[in-house]
């Protein structure tokens, strides 16, 4: 008689059940991506490019077609440059031979809302989804003491400032973009003075205020928080004054004063066995 064993369970801790878990959730990783890209593309190029006639011609077509290359290559090599670099990227070309694509008319606040959180999920996801990686499922596990203990005060801080960057990242750029669109002011303003040309110079500034505030976030909130974000100052100084050292590519002192206190103990050594 054969009993039913541990052979008939399937271990959740076994090399296959973690390489199964582990393509589930790859699986699971690409059709996110996948549906926001594409809910992007509809909403941002697809849609607007058929209700302003952008689709008359061949080139046209293909010209609306390009980003779901990137979309569909970076889904296929995991890429997270082609994911958040070249499908954006791509996303501009056809609005910059059609700049109609991108006029405000095309969106009222609730559109553009609608639009904007798209826009921003798909961003947010892709960021994390090609940052997080399933771990493996360890063989056997035990607590740890410090998992019970509280949280210190300096990493319950370092969590603020990630929300606060996170919160900026998407407040930010989205007033900026709502304010060049729909503000009276800059709407006549810009027919005023560039009539027969408001769509372009409404997609030049969308362009100027994405690119202001990706250096603003890069040079000043992210280079003011470094110290705070990327662990603990001390440790952060002391491998950069490693790293600054090691790049200088020449043995250090003690390294000298090492081979010296060799070479004194070899000629000691020789010295002796010679009495």
């Amino acid at each position: 008689m054969t009993a039913v064993g541990a052979d008939t369970v399937p271990d959740p801790t076994s090399p296959a059940q973690g390489a199964r878990g582990e393509k589930r959730w790859r699986t699971f990783a690409d059709a996110v991506a996948l549906t926001l890209g594409l809910n992007v593309w509809l909403s941002l190029v697809l849609v607007p490019a058929i209700h302003v006639g952008a689709m008359r011609t061949a080139w046209q077509i293909a010209l609306v077609l390009l980003p779901l290359a990137p979309l569909l290559v970076g889904i296929w090599r995991r890429s997270e440059l082609a994911l958040l670099g070249a499908f954006p990227s791509a996303l501009l070309v056809p609005i910059s031979v059609t700049p109609m694509i991108a006029s405000p008319h095309l969106y009222g606040p609730v559109r553009f809302g609608m639009v904007g959180a798209g826009i921003v999920a798909y961003v947010l996801s892709g960021s994390f989804f090609m940052a997080f990686h399933e771990p493996a499922a360890p063989v056997s596990t035990r607590p740890l003491a410090s998992a019970a203990s509280v949280r210190p005060a300096r990493w319950q801080r370092r969590e603020r400032i990630y929300w606060q960057l996170t919160i900026l990242a998407v407040v930010c750029p989205v007033l900026g973009l709502y304010w060049v669109n729909f503000d009276p002011g800059i709407t006549s303003f810009l027919t005023q003075m560039y009539p027969g040309r408001v769509h372009g110079m409404s997609t030049l500034l969308n362009v100027a205020v994405l690119a202001l505030w990706l250096v603003l976030f890069l040079h000043v909130f992210l280079g003011a928080l470094r110290p705070h974000r990327t662990g603990d100052r001390d440790l952060v100084t002391t491998l950069a004054l490693a790293r600054a050292d090691a790049a200088k590519g020449r043995p250090r002192l003690r390294f000298h004063l090492a081979v010296a206190a060799a070479l004194g103990f070899m000629a000691l050594l020789v010295y002796l066995r010679h009495l």
